[in-house]
């Protein structure tokens, strides 16, 4: 089997179109999530090197995706497979992106936000290949995203749209797409033209070539109960109940005790998964709120496992946890929305469904999270995605449309999960939507659904290399200034005054030079009052020596 995946192989055969002259200027690309589109910009990145553009701007949904679209351009597999050796960085808004690199990965959020309109002025200076990652964020009307990124898509030379769904939970169309009328209402065109070359890896096309794993749903049987507003008093089974007491019984079993029962479950399940298959596998939470997922940090610590939180804020605390999640430092995340897309850790092998979310396009991208291939995992026959949910009868109908994409690939999958007993999880009981009350619950039962069935690079990002000289800049003027009594602010204008530009806005090359200006004009070996230090250029302020 080609080392190449169909989806892989069809962008090269487009860009090396492109280059031959066949007028295309748009690639829409439908990929099934996890099967690894995220290669496909570096695919495209031969324009820069056959001339016809100068860089690419690739714009991801979140913070925490930009680290992990640099390192697929360092990754030593993508490297020797692709044969390229083109070099992103990251940037949020800052002036001249690229910084001596082939381009730079940003968020729909930054470009959102961007007032001063920068990234647009260097789209002006440079021929862009735009990349617009889950591009399904963007909507056809009306979108705050799409009116800040319409500049970009028109000022682009070439423009790369990739979705893993090519669809929103919320039924709107989605921008920049070409769309036809069928019988059952508007739908993507997949057909493509003149200037449009479509690219589609269904589910069947990635488990074909054995790209990602079949997925296994355990279900889990509950019971809820909870208060209207009325007073009366509801019971229901998550199964059974329909319509307005569907949802109120899920809520009810995500906010009680069901969900800690649930969580005791794929705990156990991972353990045993850890002791006999794979001691690498991990297991990721998804809650419903940032409330409960501290509190389920909490209890996972309390049971003796290693678990870190990153929730949908997305900070710099989120990110920090992701990073010690793939490098192995974490064996448990629990998180909010900040799985939906992108998060590529192969070693997932389990997932906790904790959240009442009932979108086909949301819960497609939450399982993904655990169908990618681990290198670490043993043969691929033995490797399997698991995803721990309640059995209402809206994720079993969302189970079923999954399904028939993989029903050509059915395995007889036996299951090794052992029975898990309840836990107090502590909640506290709050007012839910529509007025109810939740009561309490329970998990009654639980059975196995099988559903048909990254090399981490050991180069530092661009991103990481800047931060890592402008920290060895930072400290060496700080021992200089602490060693002979200077003032930080004063050596610090010294330097801006010899580079000509501040730290923040150089690239790697000029804070390499500034690293060595640094070293040499203030080495520590000198100590103050053994010997004048004498500024090379007179400088406009006054003198230090008094």
């Amino acid at each position: 089997m080609s080392a190449l995946r169909k989806h892989q192989s069809e962008m090269i055969a487009i860009i090396d179109g492109i280059i031959a002259g066949s007028g295309i200027k748009d690639i829409i690309i439908k990929a099934t999530p996890g099967a690894g589109k995220s290669s496909l910009p570096l695919i495209a990145g031969k324009l820069i090197t056959a001339g016809l553009a100068d860089a690419i701007c690739w714009i991801c949904p979140r913070m925490s995706l930009q680290d992990q679209a640099e390192r697929n351009f360092i990754d030593p597999f993508f490297r020797e497979l692709l044969k390229h050796r083109l070099l992103i960085r990251a940037s949020t808004n800052e002036n001249d992106p690229c910084r001596g690199m082939n381009g730079f990965v940003t968020t729909y959020q930054a470009i959102g936000v961007d007032k001063d309109q920068t990234v647009l002025t260097d789209f002006r200076r440079k021929r862009y290949i735009l990349v617009l990652d889950e591009y399904h964020h963007a909507e056809a009307e009306d979108g705050s995203w799409t009116k800040a990124l319409l500049p970009l898509y028109e000022k682009a030379v070439y423009r790369v749209l990739m979705s893993g769904t090519l669809s929103r939970g919320d039924g709107k169309k989605l921008a920049f797409t070409p769309y036809v009328e069928t019988a059952g209402g508007s739908v993507p065109s997949l057909e493509g033209n003149k200037e449009t070359a479509i690219i589609e890896y269904t589910r069947a096309d990635a488990l074909a070539e054995q790209a990602i794993l079949p997925l296994s749903f355990m279900f889990a049987e509950g019971s809820a109960q909870w208060k209207r507003k009325s007073g009366k008093i509801v019971e229901s089974k998550l199964s059974e109940a329909q319509g307005e007491n569907a949802c109120h019984a899920l809520y009810t079993a995500l906010h009680t005790e069901y969900a800690t029962e649930l969580l005791t479950y794929a705990v156990n399940h991972w353990t045993a998964h850890r002791n006999t298959i794979n001691r690498h596998a991990k297991l990721l939470v998804v809650a419903a709120s940032i409330k409960y997922a501290k509190q389920y940090v909490t209890y996972l610590k309390n049971v003796g496992v290693n678990a870190r939180i990153a929730t949908s804020d997305d900070g710099p605390d989120a990110i920090k946890a992701i990073k010690a999640y793939k490098s192995n430092k974490v064996d448990i995340l629990v998180s909010v929305n900040i799985c939906y897309e992108g998060l590529d850790v192969p070693a997932i092998s389990h997932i906790a469904c904790l959240t009442n979310i009932r979108s086909y396009e949301w819960i497609l991208q939450m399982a993904a999270r655990a169908v990618r291939i681990d290198p670490n995992g043993g043969p691929y026959e033995k490797q399997c995605a698991y995803v721990f949910a309640p059995s209402d009868q809206m994720f079993v109908e969302i189970k079923s449309q999954i399904e028939k994409e993989q029903i050509p690939f059915i395995e007889d999958k036996r299951s090794n999960s052992r029975n898990a007993g309840a836990e107090d999880g502590g909640f506290r009981l709050e007012p839910a939507p529509g007025g109810i009350i939740p009561l309490s619950s329970a998990m009654t039962g639980k059975r196995e659904m099988l559903l048909s069935t990254g090399i981490p690079a050991a180069e530092k990002t661009s991103s990481e290399i800047e931060a890592e000289l402008r920290g060895k800049i930072d400290d060496h003027i700080k021992a200089y200034c602490r060693q002979n009594r200077f003032k930080h602010q004063t050596i610090n204008y010294e330097v801006l005054m010899a580079m000509g530009k501040r730290r923040q806005d150089m690239t790697i090359k000029e804070l390499k030079s500034c690293l060595s200006h640094v070293e040499q004009k203030y080495p520590l070996t000198f100590l103050r009052g053994t010997g004048r230090r004498v500024p090379s250029k007179a400088q406009p302020f006054p003198c230090v020596w008094r």
